[in-house]
C-alpha cells in the first residue's frame, strides 16, 4: 500500500453530527417503520378478526404475488421467534426484519442523540451492493412464483 493512499482512505463507518436532512430522513423512516412493526406484531391477533389487508395492486391486476408478497407474515413469525416459518413464507424476510429493526434504532439515535452513522463505500462497491440486493430480491420472487405456480 502506498503511503499516499493510506492518508486518503476514509473509515468504512463514521459517526458524525446529524444534519437537518439526517433528522428529516430519520423522522420519515420512523413514521413508516413504527406503524409497520406494530401492525406485523399484532398480525396474528388482527387476521382472525378480518382486520388485515390481503393482497395488493400487483396481485389484483396480474393475479400473481408481488416481490414483497409474504413479508407481513414473515415479520409476524419473526415477532414470535419462529425463524423456520418466517423463512418458509419469505426467505429474505428475516434479513429484512433485522434490517428494519436496525433502521429504527439508527433513526432513534439520530433524533435523540443528534449523531448519525455514515457508511462510506466507493461508487463501485455501492453498485455491487445494489446489484446483489436486486438479484436476491429477484431470486426470492422467482422462487415464490415457481412455488405457487406461474
Amino acid at each position: 500500500m502506498a503511503a499516499g493512499s493510506a492518508l486518503n482512505s476514509r473509515p468504512l463507518l463514521a459517526v458524525t453530527a446529524a444534519y437537518r436532512d439526517d433528522r428529516q430522513i430519520a423522522a420519515l423512516l420512523l413514521a413508516l417503520a413504527l406503524p409497520w412493526l406494530a401492525y406485523t406484531r399484532l398480525y396474528f391477533w388482527l387476521h382472525p378478526r378480518h382486520l388485515t389487508f390481503d393482497g395488493g395492486l400487483f396481485m389484483w391486476i396480474f393475479n400473481k404475488p408481488d416481490p414483497t408478497c409474504g413479508l407481513t407474515r414473515t415479520f409476524a413469525w419473526m415477532w414470535r421467534g419462529d425463524l423456520l416459518h418466517a423463512v418458509s413464507v419469505y426467505p429474505l424476510g428475516p434479513l429484512v426484519f433485522v434490517g428494519t429493526i436496525l433502521v429504527v434504532l439508527w433513526a432513534l439515535a439520530v433524533l435523540v442523540l443528534g449523531r448519525t452513522a455514515r457508511l462510506s463505500l466507493p461508487g463501485g462497491q455501492w453498485r455491487v451492493l445494489i446489484a446483489i440486493s436486486v438479484i436476491a430480491l429477484a431470486l426470492n420472487w422467482a422462487s415464490k412464483l415457481i412455488w405457487l405456480g406461474m
